[in-house]
């Protein structure tokens, strides 16, 4: 089957704005001209690509599915030019990433140790944010990519790809005063000061989630873990972290695991980047880097 290139193309501006206004704005063409487009293209499919009302555009299934795999495609010829452009004029410009703090010390480290070693003329432009801004960053396009914690909602969102590096585990830690406290249920965990991130945090939403908002007033709320680290080590309350965190600090003696029946569920730490914007060649190397296994 040969369909032209120019009607995926028109798909893909649909698909990722989910509107055949702001796809005709972009493409620069009429929104009546992007309507016939797509109705052609799911003639010669022979299916319905979205669903339409006077308000609203979605994706049929296989619609959504076509979309995965026409963005792949383009992606990989967008990037494939950029990066022989970038090639050809031996532009070395530095990798711009947004990522949390926590990210950075407790799993980023090694990657940009890597990354130094091979790469001598290329640098890494680093902005540390909560997860959400991060991404919001991405959208802006004021970085090549975002390494976050996922959170809901992220990976509906067309305009972006999603990949997952890392699964990490969130447990209850307190300081050492509460060593020996054995095995303590939702309402008893409650009773005790307890220490989150502000609200609006991908670990806070998480947490809120997870009780169901059914706490009482948290001690404190801060915007580091690092700093709520501190807090639970001098025994000023429990808190709910990423077992990567506090591996170390456990083994030492400095904070212990609290154990309760809460079926507390894996997150994921992610690569997020645009689908609008190439890929430039320096960007493609780190993800490479961050892919090895």
């Amino acid at each position: 089957m040969s369909i032209s290139t120019d009607l995926y193309r028109t798909f893909l501006g649909v698909g990722l704005h989910l509107s055949f206004s702001k796809a005709a704005k972009e493409i620069g063409v009429s929104q009546s001209a992007i309507s016939q487009s797509i109705k052609q293209l799911e003639k010669e499919l022979n299916m319905v690509l979205f669903e339409r009302t006077t308000k609203s555009v979605s994706f049929t299934p296989e619609g959504k599915e076509l979309f995965d795999t026409v963005a792949k495609a383009f992606s990989i010829l967008d990037n494939g030019v950029t990066q022989l452009q970038d090639r050809l004029t031996h532009e070395q410009e530095s990798v711009k990433l947004a990522a949390t703090d926590t990210l950075c010390r407790h799993f980023l480290l090694p990657y940009f140790k890597k990354w130094q070693e091979q790469e001598q003329e290329t640098g890494l432009q680093i902005t540390n944010r909560p997860s959400p801004d991060c991404v919001a960053m991405v959208e802006k396009r004021e970085v090549q990519m975002a390494i976050v914690n996922t959170y809901e909602g992220l990976e509906s969102n067309p305009q972006l790809e999603v990949i997952e590096l890392h699964t990490m585990q969130d447990i209850f830690v307190g300081g050492p005063f509460y060593k020996g406290m054995g095995t303590v249920d939702l309402n008893r965990l409650l009773q005790e000061p307890l220490l989150l991130l502000t609200p609006g945090a991908a670990s806070r939403v998480f947490f809120d989630k997870l009780t169901n908002k059914a706490f009482k007033k948290p001690s404190f709320e801060l915007g580091s873990l690092d700093v709520l680290m501190d807090l639970v080590e001098i025994n000023m309350g429990i808190s709910l972290v990423p077992d990567i965190l506090v591996k170390q600090k456990i083994k030492e003696g400095r904070v212990v695991e609290i154990k309760t029946d809460i079926v507390v569920p894996p997150r994921k730490i992610a690569l997020v980047r645009s689908r609008l914007l190439p890929i430039s060649q320096g960007a493609a190397k780190f993800i490479d880097l961050l892919l090895k296994k």
